[in-house]
């Protein structure tokens, strides 16, 4: 499981990891509390699919300019 926080841009990012299918690593949300996003995740290490999140929304032109957090629960 993993989170991302982020006010901004929620319905993008949500949008962008449920569609996310790169070296057999999905996320699918869970659920928001406040702007805490959490998703479900394929991948066998929490840390790196966090990590991967990052790099995903940070890749997106809306990416570069906003203020996230994304980490392992």
């Amino acid at each position: 499981m993993i989170f991302v926080n982020s006010p901004l841009m929620q319905d993008k990012i949500i949008d962008l990891l449920n569609n996310y299918n790169e070296d057999n690593v999905t996320f699918e949300f869970v659920d928001k509390q406040g702007m805490k996003l959490r998703f479900k995740t394929s991948s066998d290490d929490p840390e790196a699919a966090a990590k991967l999140a990052k790099s995903a929304i940070k890749a997106q032109d809306w990416g570069t300019v906003l203020f996230f957090q994304a980490a392992a629960e």
